[in-house]
């Protein structure tokens, strides 16, 4: 709508008529907006994702704002898609893993006391491997209960750190973690790259770019970054190798940023790279997303083998020694 030419509050006051459930919500934000409240902030203030508020932000100055309206709604739809995606696919083997849980409940309570007394009664001790798995078996409510205050205590224990650390410190530290990295360079590369692109493509100098980063206060990564590129360009550093200190953003954007000040074409090809990019990130949580259900059903595998093995190795070794 905003492209074919309609204006921003009309745009709502539409929403308003054909959203009932909505009503309310758009009610206020066209209040807000009369009021002279910028969009974005109007946004933000209403829970609206921060990613999509900042590109709205961003829009605001370049000019976009059509466009950056379209993608950031096909950004939500697709983490919405992405998260629908991710918890079907772990939903049933969450459920497979619950039924055994319970199976290696009643087997701790019900059959490995029967066998207990039946080996006390014949005199029977079960050898090294067997006794391992009983052993198992036996204590592993204990096991998963150390494994969980385990993982919240370092859950607990990132979150303490985290919480002393500036916004840039843990981005760097999240651009180390092994896996995830890839991804999150990706994420901060297409946004950086998008955004920057239609700036520079609506005219904005690099100082102004950095000013604009600065001076929102809703994303304090970006703020650093404005603050970051600042101080290395005062010091006499040319823009790409500002940009190469940046260790949470893609290599490649460095070279891009350089050839594209060469040609004179740099928004144009920020543009072209964070289309690019895009591409790859969603090809890699492709990836990522087919080779969670594998793994999880592999774990739930291994279970299934130690109750069987809990239950027929005793059996074999009374047999052999009779």
């Amino acid at each position: 709508m905003l492209e074919n030419g309609y204006p921003f509050l009309e745009v709502f006051q539409f929403f308003i008529n054909i959203h009932e459930q909505h009503r309310s919500l758009f009610a206020s934000m066209v209040r807000e907006l009369q009021g002279g409240d910028p969009i974005h902030e109007v946004f933000i203030r209403h829970g609206f994702d921060n990613q999509a508020c900042a590109a709205i932000y961003f829009a605001e100055k370049h000019g976009f704002l059509a466009k950056s309206f379209q993608e950031s709604g096909n950004y939500l739809l697709k983490k919405e898609q992405q998260q629908k995606k991710i918890l079907k696919l772990i939903q049933y083997p969450c459920v497979l893993l619950f039924a055994l849980l319970f199976v290696i409940f009643i087997l701790k309570t019900v059959l490995l006391p029967q066998f207990q007394l039946l080996y006390h009664t014949i005199g029977f001790q079960p050898n090294g491997i067997t006794q391992t798995i009983l052993h198992l078996v036996d204590h592993i409510p204990i096991y998963i209960a150390i494994s969980l205050c385990f993982c919240f205590l370092i859950f607990f224990g990132m979150k303490r750190y985290f919480d002393k650390r500036t916004a840039f410190e843990k981005a760097v530290f999240q651009s180390t973690i092994p896996i995830y990295q890839s991804f999150y360079k990706l994420y901060q590369t297409i946004f950086l790259a998008r955004e920057w692109s239609l700036l520079f493509q609506s005219g904005h100098s690099l100082n102004e770019i950095i000013t604009m980063m600065e001076a929102q206060n809703f994303r304090p990564l970006m703020q650093e970054v404005g603050k970051h590129l600042k101080k290395e360009l005062l010091l006499g550093s040319t823009f790409p190798n500002a940009l190469s200190k940046l260790h949470f953003i893609a290599d490649e954007m460095v070279m891009i940023v350089a050839h594209g000040e060469k040609n004179g074409r740099l928004g144009s090809e920020l543009l072209y790279y964070s289309q690019i990019c895009t591409e790859i990130l969603e090809e890699k949580m492709l990836r990522f997303m087919s080779f969670i259900q594998p793994l999880i059903f592999i774990l739930i595998g291994l279970m299934v083998a130690v109750i069987y093995m809990s239950i027929f190795f005793p059996m074999f070794q009374m047999m052999d020694s009779i």
